[in-house]
């Protein structure tokens, strides 16, 4: 029987730390390849749309982190979902109260990709 090959889910990274954003890219791998990080909303708002007007490797989620207000939250939410068409990505949101709640104080890549990690296996379970 041959063993069968595991893919990376596809995402979207916005956090407003590009240190922390990149540390994060990293640590989701190799579950998760982040195809594009946006650091600031303007960016996101630009950039994350065509993302999910593509044939490959469309992002299956955009992942938030870090210090963002429902706002910026729903400028990109509203600029993504007026062109991804069938493409509707998970929204997968991490902050501050997800980091304490998974045993870590300030912005702990390990602890992010482990809240994202648990949040997108719920969201597609659901």
């Amino acid at each position: 029987m041959a063993a069968s090959k595991k893919t990376s889910v596809p995402v979207a990274l916005f956090g407003k730390d590009e240190r922390v954003s990149e540390a994060v890219k990293e640590k989701l791998l190799p579950d998760f390849e982040v195809v594009h990080i946006c650091n600031d909303v303007g960016s996101a708002v630009s950039e994350f749309p065509p993302l999910f007007r593509g044939k490959s490797r469309v992002p299956e989620a955009v992942f938030f982190g870090g210090n963002f207000s429902d706002a910026e939250y729903q400028a990109i939410v509203k600029a993504v979902m007026k062109t991804c068409g069938e493409n509707v990505p998970k929204f997968i949101k991490c902050q501050k109260f997800d980091v304490l709640a998974a045993g870590s104080f300030g912005p702990n890549p390990n602890a992010i990709a482990k809240v994202f990690r648990k949040k997108m296996a719920a969201a597609t379970a659901a």
